[in-house]
This record gives C-alpha cells, structure tokens and sequence, in this order.
C-alpha cells in the first residue's frame, strides 16, 4: 500500500480497535481530544458532532457532567452503545444539519474534530451556525480541520469538498463568535504558531 502523502489513504474514522490504523493517526486523534478536554469543566454539558467510533465522547465524558454525541452514522452510533456504557454518555444517531435534532437544553461546549472538511463550504458554514445555535451564552465550540494545501493527497481530494486556510476559518467563524482563537497542530502538539507552519488548525470559540 502507498503511504506517501500524495497517495495515501485517508481513514474518515479513526478506530483504535482497526490493527492497520497507523499508530500516527490514533496519536494525534488523541491529541486532539486531550486539547478539547482541557477547556471543559466537570459541570458541563458537551456535545460531540461526529463522534465516528465514540472513543473521544468516552474521553469527553470523564471531564465533563454530561456528553451527547451525534453521528449521521447509524451502525456506528449502534457500535457506539455497545462499546461504552457510561451513564453520562448518549449515542445519538443525527445530521446537525437536519431540522429532526432539536435538543431540549444547549451545551456549555461543543466539540467537532475533523468533520466539516468532510462537506462543501456553504454547508460547513451552515454547519458552524448550527454548532453556534445550540451553545449556551458563554459556551466554547472546539472544531480542528487539516490545512488547505495546494498539493493535498488524492484521497484528501475525494474524502475532503472543502479544506479550509486560515483566513477561510477564521472568516467562517469570526462572524458567528465573540472570540475566535486558531491554534496549529503538528503530531501530537498543538500550539500558538504561524499558520503556515500547520499540519492541522485546532480552533476555540466562545459565543
């Protein structure tokens, strides 16, 4: 299998469970979660927008008072319920997008990796409102999504409608937010850096 970064295959779900997932892509997945987990409080109620295979609502949920995690996938929400059993976690089989997912509270927080490359722009846009709707006043979004790159691989051009540049994130997000800070991500670090120097953007919201 090619495994050059022009070639190699994209995995839209990371599974830790998968003995062929690279040991890379489960390190900075994890990363990721780390980072989101540091902004919460045990009081809070989060939500996950595409949760794939639940591993990060299960970390969420040990930081957190309560998490609801939604995917548009209906066998892997069914995955989801049997692997983690944790009473403060709900699987919900749902599209943000769709008018059917009306919770009955908002969130402190909602955490989104790796999701909104994975649609066209107008409905990333779409989607970030959405994520901003159903935030309490004062409530924090989490969202990472790769860096755009001129020479981005083919799976990447298949898997990914859109891929956003800095100033494309910050001017879907800086309209809807109060505050918007973009962090950079390179392996298993993420820091405050020049944006050129991203594998992948991690970003901070609060409404």
């Amino acid at each position: 299998m090619r495994t050059d970064h022009v070639h190699g295959p994209i995995r839209p779900r990371v599974t830790l469970e998968d003995p062929d997932e690279p040991l890379e892509m489960i390190g900075f997945t994890i990363a990721r979660y780390k980072f989101a987990c540091k902004w919460l409080r045990e009081t809070d109620r989060v939500l996950e927008v595409g949760c794939g295979a639940g591993f990060g609502a299960n970390f969420l949920s040990r930081h957190s008072a309560r998490v609801v995690a939604i995917d548009s996938d209906a066998e892997a929400i069914a995955a989801c319920r049997g692997r983690y059993r944790r009473e403060n976690i709900e699987f919900v089989a749902a599209d943000l997008l769709s008018p059917s997912f009306a919770p009955p509270w908002s969130f402190d927080a909602v955490v989104c990796l790796e999701v909104i490359e994975h649609m066209d722009r107008s409905s990333g846009e779409a989607l970030a409102r959405c994520m901003r709707d159903l935030l309490a006043p004062g409530g924090i979004l989490l969202l990472s999504t790769p860096r755009a790159r001129s020479d981005r691989s083919l799976s990447r051009q298949r898997h990914h409608p859109y891929e956003y540049s800095h100033d494309a994130l910050r001017g879907t997000l800086d309209p809807l937010f109060a505050r918007v800070m973009v962090f950079c991500q390179n392996d298993e670090l993420i820091y405050a850096g020049h944006p050129s120097t991203a594998w992948n953007f991690v970003a901070v919201a609060f409404r």
